[in-house]
């Protein structure tokens, strides 16, 4: 029990530093990760080995490779392109530009990490609205929402579904069937919720649709043939992913052949590529893997595992209702990705007592994906987004993020909650 609560300390005191930002975060978690390995060491509860084995490199691979794909097509402008072609097809109408910028967003979070996807659309869509002369908050909130809405679909769109498919061996097309339509749905009316919160400002006309309908999209290419090649490697890349089963093909080895193909075809600057790669992420979740591992090898999570276990055994529907919403909140408030980390053994240990394991993982996914909208802190998206929209003439604050996440947020959980007591998860 001694060693449990030590290793608890450690973890809560990692998780302090990432809400207060007191400390630069994987500065925290690299020493709670060399604490964890020490202590572990001194108590011999956790060697040296267990700590290496703890990090998920499958994890990791698939992270970087999807990262090194989506730093090369950036480069060839192919997503600024998609911004002005959006923009001249919504003839300036504020609504129609949200829905239009808002839905892709939530599909390219599908297809790259909504990280990655929200550093690349925001600044575009500002300067987008600086040229139309209408208001970009709610297009950036619908941005910033849906963006973390869609990477819940698939397995590559958000970390927490990394971690959560590569724990409980869930493949590509197991997220495409259980998670994807769901997210769609929710998408869609998370838009129109959007619309009724904002539609003071979405009632505003262009000032200046005639600058955005001049400019010549396809010019935004700075390199059509690296373009083509790079969208190729892409399709390349999920066409593996959807095949990954039969041809027992590991999804970190796929993402990291396309990346190597992506390299191949274009042959860009490695230094220039590899400097866009959020290598303090990658970093970020190794520690927290090592911080996690502890903790494990101490039997607290297992036995907080079988302790709740005797609730599902009790109630089934109750006990998913209450992990779904105990796991909204605190991916919240401590972020979606260390709540994540801290659930999978629990989650693991769970399936292991034969408490309908795959309903389990969907529904953990779910709640930290829905629930990590919940405030600016609950995903990397939403802080990075909240960033960029300092430098437009409308920054987010806090009251308007809650104003509209809130809505949102309970929304989509409602709607999970349902398909619950219905039975469909």
């Amino acid at each position: 029990m001694l060693m449990g609560i030590i290793a608890l300390a450690i973890v809560l005191a990692a998780l302090y530093c990432i809400v207060t930002e007191k400390i630069d975060k994987v500065i925290a978690l690299g020493c709670g990760a060399l604490l964890m390995i020490i202590v572990g060491h001194i108590m011999g509860f956790y060697t040296q080995k267990e700590a290496l084995l703890a990090i998920d490199f499958n994890t990791l691979g698939l992270l970087l490779g999807m990262m090194i794909i989506a730093a090369i097509i950036k480069r060839t402008g192919f997503f600024t392109y998609i911004a002005i072609s959006l923009a001249k097809l919504s003839k300036g109408r504020p609504w129609v530009l949200m829905a239009l910028l808002g839905v892709s967003t939530a599909f390219l979070s599908m297809l790259v990490d909504n990280v990655t996807t929200i550093v690349i659309i925001v600044p575009i869509s500002i300067l987008v609205c600086d040229i139309l002369g209408i208001k970009p908050l709610p297009i950036l909130m619908a941005e910033m929402l849906l963006a973390t809405i869609g990477g819940v679909g698939t397995l590559v769109g958000d970390p927490p579904n990394i971690f959560i498919g590569s724990a409980a061996g869930l493949s590509f097309n197991d997220f495409l069937k259980n998670l994807f339509p769901v997210t769609l749905v929710v998408v869609f009316f998370s838009l129109f919720i959007l619309r009724f919160i904002h539609r003071k400002d979405l009632s505003d006309k262009p000032k200046n649709f005639q600058a955005i309908a001049d400019i010549d999209a396809k010019k935004a290419i700075k390199d059509p043939k690296g373009m083509i090649k790079s969208l190729v490697a892409l399709s390349v890349t999920f066409i593996l992913f959807f095949l990954h089963e039969p041809l027992h093909l590991y999804p970190s080895f796929i993402a990291l052949l396309g990346a190597g193909l992506a390299f191949l075809l274009l042959r860009p600057n490695p230094e220039e590529i590899f400097h866009d790669v959020e290598w303090p992420v990658l970093a970020f979740f190794a520690c927290f893997f090592v911080i996690v591992g502890g903790l494990h090898e101490t039997g607290l999570l297992s036995l907080l595992a079988k302790k709740t276990a005797v609730l599902a055994y009790a109630n089934l529907k109750l006990y998913k209702i209450s992990l779904l919403w105990i796991t909204a909140i605190f991916s919240s408030m401590v972020g979606a990705v260390p709540f994540t980390m801290i659930m999978l053994p629990i989650v693991k240990t769970l399936s292991a007592l034969g408490i309908n394991g795959a309903s389990l993982w969907w529904i953990l996914a779910l709640g930290v994906g829905f629930g990590a909208n919940g405030l600016p802190v609950g995903h990397a998206a939403s802080i990075l987004g909240i960033s960029i929209s300092e430098k437009s003439r409308s920054p987010v604050d806090i009251k308007t993020w809650l104003s509209s996440s809130i809505p949102v947020t309970i929304a989509s959980l409602l709607l999970v909650t349902i398909l619950i007591i219905l039975g469909i998860f």
